[in-house]
């Protein structure tokens, strides 16, 4: 009976800490990936001021697809915590 509750302690627990990883993860990948194309966003308009349009354009395109996937990573953390330490608690 020990054994039963430990291992499901232990499956809760991790599917916590995956979730944790997953979401702190995906959450600096994506200031990363934000601040890289915000920076060469600026570095292309100060190299050519005529294109500014088009690279802010780009730049939302860019900035909507890295949040994307960190909305992808939300889903992984969704699935760790709810499905996996779901089935500790039956």
């Amino acid at each position: 009976m020990a054994d039963t509750s430990m291992a499901d302690a232990v499956r809760s627990a991790g599917a916590l800490v995956g979730g944790g990883l997953a979401l702190g993860g995906g959450a600096i990948g994506a200031a990363i990936g934000d601040g890289l194309a915000g920076s060469q966003t600026i570095a292309a308009i100060a190299r050519q001021p005529e294109i500014e349009n088009k690279a802010r354009q780009y730049f939302f395109l860019t900035v909507g697809l890295v949040e994307a996937m960190y909305f992808i990573n939300l889903l992984f953390m969704v699935v760790f915590v709810y499905v996996f330490a779901a089935k500790s608690v039956k």
